[in-house]
């Protein structure tokens, strides 16, 4: 018994060092669906940012929540970590400094040489 218990630690041990720390910042999500989809009276993209979910910032393709579509890497660039923690304790800030990120992402060009902008305005996906 005590053979099992050391070893169910151990596992239990590795696993936490091989896990990593969590990064999902469901903020940037309330952010943008404020933004963008709340009072949006286009119901079809409405209904396509409903059915596309974590995937209009991530690549749908991937099991990993790391990959991101071309939209996802363009908002990762004013979008990060160091930002984001700057700003998390107080909760004006972080929502200025999310929404400038979405702001400037707008104005970053997709491979179709639409900005992330227009792709938005004509209520299509933007990583799409």
């Amino acid at each position: 018994m005590k053979k099992f218990a050391v070893t169910l630690c151990l596992g239990a041990f590795v696993i936490a060092l091989v896990a990593g720390p969590a990064a999902a910042r469901p903020q940037y999500n309330k952010e943008w669906q404020a933004k963008y989809v709340e009072g949006n009276k286009n119901e079809a993209f409405v209904k396509a940012v409903g059915e596309a979910k974590c995937n209009v910032c991530h690549d749908a393709a991937s099991k990993s929540k790391k990959d991101r579509n071309p939209y996802g890497m363009a908002l990762s660039k004013f979008l990060n970590k160091e930002g984001f923690d700057k700003s998390k304790g107080d909760a004006a800030a972080a929502k200025k400094w999310i929404l400038e990120g979405f702001q400037k992402a707008e104005a970053e060009k997709a491979a179709d040489g639409k900005t992330f902008g227009e792709k938005l305005q004509a209520g299509s996906l933007p990583g799409a």
